[in-house]
């Protein structure tokens, strides 16, 4: 599970900005809220809430970047350039990017961190401190700095039991764990499938909207394969698409494979009306449906087999009472046994109402044009007993449209 990441000169963010799912013993005991066996208590939601370019997808961003940097950095091509995307405002130019994340896998608690420009990596750090034992101990597993003067890197990873050699088989662009999960290293490829769990709809150029839009036909006819293979999975989402009311009975998937050796899939919607059953082409199904649609192979994946969901404006095209209703799938125990994560930004601040304050993030832009972020709880004088969702929209919090 995801206890905190943090970034620095990211995208609209200049100055550092934290989001955190651990909170104290001040927070409500109820089912939004886990005991990891570190013995940090962790909520399982965290809502992402502010006006329009403000920067809340931008640090939904980091979480996918580092999924990408960990574990996928190392297939791309040695000369290719780092796909980072520093504040493009500052008045300090060829600043590098700041990225860190605390995470913990069967009680073990790591501390990444990064530092690194389009070109390289520029330092590379894994600490873990392990919970399981009697004996709580931290140790540093790895380092890597580039050493400007000799062109390389300086490294140490006594601790991390890597092959002799293995600074030699370094790259710029690609970091230490993908590297050494690809050497069968076992607690590098530990973390490699700790991060595969992450799901997320978040790309570079933001949220994907219409699924069936050129751009993101890729990811739906990923999302059609995985149905398509998980019959268990496909029942789960047909079974909500129609307790939302949404007019469908279910999804025939039918894929078939081309001479050419190429795989079609064709997708009906099936209906039933005066008890006779209509198909009708997924193309012409509403927007909302393609997107609840897409939104539940993700959401089902996660919480099947734990890990942690990135979804960016998770309302688009659905009414509030389906996202609140998305959103108690994670919160209840029956629907999130392995207490699986959801980070999500939101324009439907009706949300606000099942929120306690550790669980709203808010995020604006000041006048610098950089986006700062905060957790509710920061905020001094928030009670908990408040109505934050009237408090929010009276503009009590901030991270409000100024008009």
């Amino acid at each position: 599970m995801i206890h905190s990441f943090s970034c620095k000169n990211f995208y609209s963010f200049g100055e550092p900005a934290m989001v955190s799912f651990v909170v104290n013993d001040n927070a409500p005991q109820n089912n939004g809220y886990f005991t990891a066996i570190s013995g940090n208590r962790l909520s399982k939601v965290e809502t992402i809430i502010g006006p329009n370019a403000s920067g809340k997808t931008n640090l939904l961003k980091v979480l996918p970047f580092l999924k990408w940097l960990i574990i996928d950095s190392f297939n791309i091509k040695p000369e290719d350039p780092i796909a980072v995307q520093p504040f493009a405002f500052s008045d300090e130019k060829d600043q590098p990017t700041e990225l860190s994340v605390v995470f913990e896998i069967n009680g073990k608690e790591y501390n990444y961190s990064f530092v690194l420009n389009k070109q390289k990596i520029l330092s590379e750090e894994l600490a873990v401190t392990n919970f399981i034992n009697e004996k709580k101990g931290s140790k540093k597993l790895f380092t890597r700095i580039w050493n400007n003067t000799e062109s390389r890197y300086d490294f140490e990873g006594e601790n991390f039991e890597l092959p002799k050699g293995f600074d030699n088989l370094l790259r710029l662009n690609a970091s230490v764990i993908g590297t050494a999960a690809r050497l069968n290293h076992k607690e590098g490829q530990e973390i490699a499938k700790f991060w595969q769990t992450l799901e997320t709809n978040t790309t570079e150029s933001g949220s994907m909207r219409d699924p069936l839009s050129q751009n993101t036909i890729p990811h739906w006819f990923e999302v059609l394969m995985y149905y398509s293979e998980n019959e268990a999975l496909k029942k789960e989402a047909e079974k909500l698409l129609s307790r939302f009311d949404l007019g469908l009975n279910g999804i025939n998937i039918d894929k078939k494979q081309g001479a050419n050796g190429m795989t079609t899939i064709e997708v009906q919607g099936l209906h039933v009306f005066n008890e006779q059953k209509k198909q009708l082409p997924i193309q012409y199904e509403s927007a909302g449906t393609k997107q609840l649609f897409i939104l539940l192979k993700t959401i089902l994946q996660v919480l099947d087999r734990g890990g942690i969901a990135v979804l960016d404006e998770i309302d688009i095209n659905l009414h509030p009472e389906i996202v609140m209703a998305l959103f108690d799938l994670f919160i209840q125990p029956e629907t999130n046994p392995k207490n699986a994560q959801l980070l999500l930004s939101t324009h439907s601040h009706m949300l606000l109402s099942k929120l306690d304050k550790y669980q709203i993030v808010l995020v604006e832009k000041n006048e610098n044009g950089a986006s700062e972020a905060w957790r509710l709880d920061e905020v001094s004088g928030v009670r908990a007993d408040e109505n934050y969702y009237s408090k929010y929209i009276a503009g009590a919090y901030g991270a409000v449209p100024k008009i």
